[in-house]
């Protein structure tokens, strides 16, 4: 007499998993956290435009944050750069800058150490996002780039609590 043969019968199951701690699996999708740090990026910029407008030129603090501005724009091409040869297009998944609205509705004056605030977050926000985005890098060129937007991030933050 034949029997019915399965494709699972006599394979065991995965181990039961009761009671243990299961940490959260790692996104793994370069592109994905690459894509998260051109985006903070962007909010980066909208967010600095508006700073300048509020300091005086005549203060070190609007030559820092111009200097910032020149800088975001220069990581947002390095990312936008290292998408396109990952083969990605960078801004099919993420809201544009003129889509976009700043995090901070600057009414009114703001004050030198209101700007640095500000500043502040978004640099910190962007090293969180570029922390994780590296953890996820598997190519040399892209791991570079994410460095160099980090050296640059911590060079901006040294110079803006020095002011």
């Amino acid at each position: 007499m034949a029997q019915a043969s399965s494709p699972t019968a006599g394979v065991p199951g995965p181990p039961s998993r009761t009671g243990t701690g299961v940490s959260p699996p790692r996104r793994e999708d370069p592109a994905a956290a690459l894509n998260q740090v051109l985006s903070e990026v962007i909010d980066a910029i909208l967010d600095v435009r508006q700073a300048l407008r509020r300091v005086p030129e005549t203060q070190a603090l609007h030559n820092e944050l111009d200097q910032l501005l020149a800088d975001l724009r220069t990581w947002a091409q390095l990312l936008a750069d290292q998408d396109q040869a990952l083969g990605v297009s960078p801004l099919a998944s993420m809201a544009t800058a003129a889509s976009r609205t700043p995090r901070n509705p600057w009414h009114g004056a703001a004050s030198n150490q209101e700007v640095r605030r500000i500043v502040g977050e978004h640099l910190d926000r962007l090293e969180h996002q570029l922390s994780a985005a590296l953890a996820e890098q598997y190519g040399d060129q892209t791991r570079a780039a994410l460095a160099e937007v980090q050296q640059g991030i911590l060079a901006h933050r040294r110079a803006l609590s020095d002011l």
